[in-house]
């Protein structure tokens, strides 16, 4: 039973020819190379999302304390 699942791609010539010598001066196949693109590029997704979810709380911890303050402000006039 295989481990892997098999899927088949198009590449423009210039970027076949391209990942292949990549591939051969890391000393690894095509696939090794596409697969550890794809992970890196997954790992980046996961990483912006995070960081997309951390800019968001921040802004709306920051908005809050503003409101608090703007509040507190008020309740002193």
């Amino acid at each position: 039973m295989r481990t892997t699942s098999l899927v088949t791609i198009s590449l423009p010539p210039e970027m076949a020819t391209e990942s292949e010598k990549i591939a051969k001066k890391k000393h690894m196949t095509r696939s090794e190379l596409l697969r550890a693109a794809l992970r890196f590029y997954l790992e980046e997704a996961d990483l912006e999302e995070a960081l997309s979810i951390a800019e968001k709380e921040l802004r709306s911890n920051q908005a809050k304390k503003l409101l608090k303050g703007g509040l507190a402000k008020l309740m002193k006039k």
